[in-house]
């Protein structure tokens, strides 16, 4: 009885050191590893959450919540559908993003900026040809403790040339 209690224990210890590992591997890989629906990975972790959560509103196309991770002051005025236009070359409805995943995260020394390089799958359903797209999402935040909002609407509009300065 004794005997199958040690070889009980060893299980169990090893069991544990094998998923705190796992876990802590996953916490410092900045949330690129699956961890079980745990908020792991700090500020890297929060922003694949974050913006694997756009990445699937856009998917279903579900325009009003893509926008509200952006400032709350610009959510009513962001165009998701003009700016998936703009990224994509082809009206929001006419592609079927069938897969997404993220590539990198990096955020800055100050820890107030961030970027992430996403890759995206889809189904240009007019020319039914399947294709990748790459491209960059950003973030800003006012403090350490501040959320995290995106900065797309910033990144993928055309803006007017300064005429103050020489072209």
């Amino acid at each position: 009885m004794l005997k199958k209690l040690k070889i009980g224990a060893v299980v169990v210890l090893v069991l544990g050191l094998l998923t705190g590992g796992y876990l802590g591997a996953a916490h410092l890989s900045g949330g690129s590893y699956y961890s079980f629906g745990l908020p792991l990975g700090g500020d890297r972790g929060a922003l694949r959450r974050i913006s694997t959560s756009f990445l699937e509103d856009v998917q279903f196309k579900d325009f009003k919540k893509a926008a509200s991770y952006h400032r709350p002051e610009l959510q009513d005025t962001v165009d998701i559908p003009f700016l998936l236009e703009r990224l994509f070359m082809q009206k929001p409805e006419l592609i079927d993003i069938t897969r997404s995943e993220i590539m990198f995260v990096d955020v800055d020394s100050s820890g107030l900026r961030a970027r992430l390089r996403c890759q995206v799958n889809i189904l240009d359903l007019v020319q039914n040809k399947p294709r990748k797209q790459q491209f960059m999402l950003f973030f800003h935040r006012d403090t350490l403790e501040s959320d995290w909002y995106m900065e797309l609407e910033s990144s993928l509009r055309t803006l007017d040339a300064d005429q103050t300065k020489e072209h």
